[in-house]
């Protein structure tokens, strides 16, 4: 054996030594709000594991190579399922639990009262949080039947790899055709999306309030009461690369 392995040997033994009283971190497995049942093959919990230091460094440096940070720390803590085909209803819950497992379940976080504008650090239990998983009898895609048309409609749940199409609001106007698979029994989507631009408000409404369904999933409210003026607001828990940081 040559002196650069014998070196190798003993940095190997130390390295062993160092982190041998560690617990070793266990995969935790996460109930999906979905239930996993508009996934091939069906998939009710995803398993998933703590941040590691070199993630989060690779997370510091996404953004200027294009890369979506939060997606990033999906790809990287998250097995058994392709991040990309997760509905957004299940990321968000991912997001929650992995930044939990990691860094602990009290995020702080500085927000800004809605009706004084008086910054406040507060702590939120992330254990708190409600979760209203999808109804048994709520398919993917699943029909409804317009309000003012009265006319059928299929709609589905986005993923993430549709986020590109979701950035901003005028983008989600633009691209509500995508999640329209069927308008009155006609599956063209060039055909749907020239009808949604001819449609009544209360008939875009309605399909958007179907296609993202805010009352399933993770609920990331929670009401703050103003230390300056005393007033309670509600208050949305940001999810953003910030939220997988300790300071």
């Amino acid at each position: 054996m040559s002196n650069i392995d014998k070196f190798q040997d003993q940095r190997d033994s130390r390295l062993e030594k160092l982190f041998g009283d560690l617990p070793l971190e266990a995969d935790i497995l996460v109930r999906l709000p979905s239930s996993g049942k508009y996934y091939t093959p069906p998939i009710s919990e995803v398993t998933i594991n703590p941040i590691k230091f070199e993630d989060e460094k690779q997370m510091l440096t996404s953004i200027k190579n294009g890369i979506n940070p939060i997606n990033l720390i999906l790809s990287k803590c998250v097995k058994g399922i392709d991040y990309n085909s997760l509905l957004l209803i299940d990321k968000i819950l991912l997001l929650l639990k992995i930044r939990e497992i990691s860094y602990g379940e009290e995020y702080p976080a500085t927000v800004i009262c809605p009706k004084c504008s008086f910054k406040s650090e507060i702590t939120v239990d992330l254990t708190k949080l409600i979760v209203k998983f999808i109804p048994e009898e709520v398919d993917d895609p699943r029909e409804v039947t317009l309000p003012k048309l009265n006319k059928k409609a299929k709609v589905r749940f986005p993923r993430v790899q549709d986020e590109q199409y979701m950035e901003t609001q005028e983008q989600i106007y633009n691209n509500i055709w995508r999640f329209v698979l069927e308008l009155d029994g006609i599956t063209d989507p060039v055909f749907i999306s020239r009808a949604i631009p001819k449609m009544p408000i209360r008939d875009i409404k309605f399909i958007l309030n179907n296609i993202m369904r805010n009352d399933l999933g993770l609920d990331p409210k929670f009401i703050l009461e103003c230390g300056n003026c005393g007033g309670e607001s509600e208050i949305t828990v940001p999810i953003n690369e910030n939220f997988f940081s300790v300071t």
